[in-house]
């Protein structure tokens, strides 16, 4: 009896152990999912962070009013394409200059395309010699207004884009960031120094 009970779980655990010895364990590849980890580090991260303020713009309710549904209603009159005045504060040129090219067609039936930063260009000079005149109290800016074009153009005359287009080149966006800066530090220098030759201040500019 005692030897059928050991032959018996004997048997029973030889089965046991072959059939666990079957089993061979599995993987697959997951996409990882974010788990409590990563929901702390963000709620963390949200807290720290300041809040962003809804920004608002004001717009008018045209609701009630007959407005044009199309371009086509208006009526054209000839004008050059707009132009953009990149990283500058040249847009008092470029305007002025659009609105005397449209005028130069309108009255003598005529295209052209006039240079809008060769008139910047020495309205800067034009800047820093009532600069030094002045002893540095008078404004150097890139801002203007549509008369100085006029009063630019009775000094030095205007040509046109193909002959000064203010773009180095490969250069396609007009940027006077850096060179204003340098301008300005300079005129801001002199009047530290009480440096007012005016020949060599403007020599400089140019």
């Amino acid at each position: 009896m005692k030897r059928k009970i050991i032959i018996s779980l004997t048997t029973l655990f030889v089965f046991i152990i072959t059939s666990f010895a079957q089993v061979k364990d599995k993987g697959i590849f997951v996409e990882p999912k974010e788990g409590f980890y990563q929901e702390m580090l963000k709620e963390i991260e949200d807290f720290k962070s300041p809040k962003k303020e809804i920004k608002k713009t004001f717009n008018l309710d045209y609701s009630g009013y007959k407005l044009p549904k199309s371009l086509d209603e208006f009526k054209y009159y000839w004008f050059n394409e707009p132009v953009s005045q990149g990283q500058t504060g040249t847009c008092w040129s470029l305007s002025t200059t659009s609105l005397f090219e449209s005028e130069v067609y309108r009255i003598h039936n005529k295209k052209v395309k006039l240079s809008e930063i060769f008139t910047a260009y020495w309205d800067y000079v034009e800047k820093a010699r009532r600069f030094v005149k002045e002893r540095g109290n008078s404004v150097f800016g890139e801002g203007s207004q549509p008369n100085a074009v006029i009063r630019i153009w009775k000094k030095y005359g205007i040509v046109p884009l193909s002959a000064y287009s203010g773009l180095l080149p490969e250069q396609k966006v007009h940027d006077h960031s850096k060179m204003f800066d340098e301008m300005n530090n300079f005129l801001k220098n002199c009047k530290q120094n009480n440096i007012w030759n005016e020949e060599e201040v403007i020599s400089n500019i140019k």
